[in-house]
């Protein structure tokens, strides 16, 4: 069995990602798909210290107020706070600031003088879907690492293909409320590759998609601890897990700068990535963000064959394909 990059998968506030062993396959089949989710849950949620019996009540007061809220804003329209089943749509400013970050921004950010990632795999099967390379994503919308992984994992889409139906929704609130997208019910259309999306669970924890038995099998192949957020692109750089970079810990920018911002900050947002060098851009530490979409646009350039070349040839995709051909790749 080889061995994987090593990298945290849910680091402490204290603790950069870094410091986890990665394996690739060899490991016992989950037992079965509720076990994998109840695991993806655990082990991306805090873990509380000291519990005692009485604490029981105060926690279900607070999820029966959670649930009186969620009605009350659901009825009212409002895109504050969604249950997760029935987000509401992502504003269309927002797909636009993303879609139109400059290529002058993505070269500067370039890749910040981080290391690859992603794992590099060698010798897998191809990863395909009529066709075309297939990217998959796993996730659930009360995790703040696929939370803000979704910003840069839709700007690198966005410079492929366009989508239809994302919905906006913040990650759970007993754990850093991050506004973000949701790809429940989305679809994606690219004439370069094929993009697929689960959200497991939705904010409260209600289960949302089922994998089907083939995703299934990629999970229990390249990310046999059930870390998500995970993010395979055509079985050649796959991650798993808190973003390294990008996410230091849940008391560093950019969550601890947006956490409890609400969806309606959404766009303010798109528009800080499109402009990391603004007031707000600095304050939640926008330029990662570029960086991170520059290398999951490299990787999909490498798996497309480099089209379309006004973006795989750019500087910035230029570097992070770099920093990625001198990465060790595994079995």
């Amino acid at each position: 069995m080889a061995s994987r990059k090593r990298r945290s998968r849910r680091p402490a506030a204290s603790q950069q990602p870094g410091s986890g062993p990665r394996r690739l396959g060899g490991q016992p089949v989950p037992a079965s798909r509720s076990a994998s989710a109840e695991r993806r849950y655990q082990r991306t949620h805090r873990q509380g210290s000291s519990r005692v019996s009485w604490v029981v009540v105060g926690v279900v007061v607070a999820i029966v107020a959670v649930l009186v809220i969620v009605k009350v804003t659901s009825s009212n329209g409002s895109a504050g706070v969604t249950s997760g089943d029935n987000p509401a749509a992502v504003p269309a400013a927002v797909e636009t600031a993303l879609a139109g970050v400059p290529v002058s921004v993505y070269n500067s950010a370039g890749t910040g003088a981080h290391t690859d990632p992603f794992t590099e795999l060698k010798s897998q099967p191809d990863l395909t879907e009529h066709g075309l390379p297939r990217i998959v994503y796993i996730g659930a919308e009360y995790c703040p690492y696929c939370a803000i992984m979704r910003w840069s994992l839709v700007a690198a889409l966005l410079r492929f293909g366009t989508f239809t139906g994302l919905k906006e929704t913040t990650s759970s609130t007993d754990l850093a409320p991050v506004p973000t997208f949701s790809f429940l019910g989305a679809s994606y259309t690219s004439k370069y590759v094929a993009f697929t999306s689960y959200e497991t669970e939705d904010r409260l924890g209600k289960t949302l998609q089922a994998m089907p038995t083939n995703v299934d099998e990629l999970v229990t192949t390249y990310d046999t601890t059930a870390a998500i957020p995970f993010l395979d692109i055509a079985n050649q750089d796959v991650t798993t897990g808190a973003p390294p970079f990008l996410v230091p810990s849940l008391d560093s920018p950019p969550i601890s700068a947006i956490a409890g911002a609400g969806t309606g900050d959404m766009q303010k947002i798109a528009q800080a990535i499109a402009d990391p060098a603004s007031p707000y851009g600095g304050s939640i530490n926008a330029v990662a963000f570029d960086v991170e979409t520059n290398f999951m646009t490299a990787a999909i350039c490498r798996s497309d064959g480099g089209r379309p070349s006004a973006v795989c040839d750019s500087p910035g995709v230029r570097a992070a394909e770099k920093a990625i051909a001198v990465a060790k790749k595994v079995s």
